[in-house]
């Protein structure tokens, strides 16, 4: 072998091996390590450059596409938590609701400090959301003062909470209880809400979890012209903390989303920003109560997160394991640096039947 295609070689088994990494990131808990964590979040770039390894020796030498091929293989359950491959749903007559999750980033993409431009972008903004005015319930996030005055203005007919921490849920149906799970922070929160739908009550969780605070820090490390190696270096460990410690945050917070779940009455449903991939133990706490609704239904790659960091999933619906997700679509605007996800959600015909009898 060619001493270049060693060195290439050996690169490919070094993105295998951090891979591997990546798929045991949802089960370890960031307690015990948080740098398996890291590798989770980058399991998008590392399934691509596994993929190109796949195609170079196809054309090089084809006897080593093997490692990756087995890589891919392996992991190919996480493959399905990035990229869906489901057909469409047949309609059927049963129970159903329609619910949409949206970081909003309080409408800061509809304001502008001129008045008139301001105007401009807030009715536009409107415009978007009163094409979802019939949808049953939002859960919606990163709500300041300007964002709620333009939902309330948007959704006059709608129950709205709202505990003044970013996360909203609206209802075209009346809330029977609600409260907060208080993360003990002024940006972050989860606020929930018993729901009657007249033929059942669910129990809806709108959330925000911890941001990794680090997207400003990558874009100042990727827009230098000329890079200083030791501010470089302290950048990176700067970013690697911060990873670190927000990350072990986010693993508190769903743990406490997850047990006062446990303790609902009533069939759940989580809706929020995660601020973490498929490939995270805060995903794998939320997933293992209730049904991710884009690996159900889902299709396409699964990209939620519109800034300047790509490929990430971190917008997500769970829906109760008794439910059925019927459709599910990311809507792709430009109002913030997320993506909407919107989801139908469908009660099995016989259970209503037996309510009824």
């Amino acid at each position: 072998m060619k001493f270049f295609d060693r060195i290439i070689l050996l690169i490919n088994l070094g993105a295998i091996i951090a891979t591997m990494l990546a798929y045991l990131s949802p089960v370890v808990n960031p307690k015990l390590t948080w740098t398996i964590s890291f590798f989770g979040l980058f399991y998008p770039v590392l399934l691509l450059i596994n993929v190109v390894f796949v195609f170079y020796w196809i054309v090089k030498k084809p006897k080593y596409i093997w490692p990756s091929l087995i890589c891919i293989a392996v992991g190919w359950n996480q493959v399905k938590g990035f990229i869906a491959f489901n057909g469409e749903q047949m309609e059927s007559n049963a129970e159903k609701i329609t619910l949409m999750s949206y970081n909003i980033s309080n409408a800061s993409y509809g304001y502008d400090k001129k008045k008139k431009d301001r105007d401009i972008k807030k009715e536009a903004f409107i415009e978007f959301l009163q094409q979802y005015k019939e949808t049953d319930v939002f859960c919606i996030q990163e709500v300041g003062d300007y964002g709620h005055d333009i939902l309330k203005a948007t959704f006059p007919n709608h129950y709205l909470y709202y505990k003044e921490k970013g996360a909203v849920i609206l209802s075209r149906h009346p809330f029977i209880n609600k409260g907060e799970i208080d993360f003990g922070t002024k940006t972050n929160s989860c606020v929930w809400a018993d729901i009657n739908l007249k033929f059942d009550t669910i129990r809806v969780y709108s959330f925000h979890l911890q941001s990794n605070q680090i997207s400003r820090d990558a874009e100042k490390l990727a827009n230098q012209t000329e890079l200083d190696q030791k501010q470089a270096w302290y950048d990176i460990k700067g970013m690697l903390r911060k990873f670190r410690n927000k990350h072990l945050q986010r693993s508190r917070q769903a743990e406490k989303i997850a047990a006062h779940a446990k303790k609902s009455p009533y069939k759940i449903i989580f809706a929020g920003d995660l601020n973490d991939p498929p490939q995270s133990y805060t995903y794998h706490v939320l997933s293992a109560e209730a049904i991710d609704a884009f690996r159900a239904r889902g299709s396409g790659i699964g990209t939620t997160y519109a800034g300047k960091i790509p490929l990430l999933r971190i917008d997500y619906i769970f829906a109760d394991k008794d439910l059925q997700v019927s459709t599910f679509e990311i809507i792709k605007d430009n109002f913030s640096d997320h993506y909407p996800v919107y989801a139908t959600l469908s009660w099995p015909e016989e259970e209503i039947i037996e309510k009824e009898e």
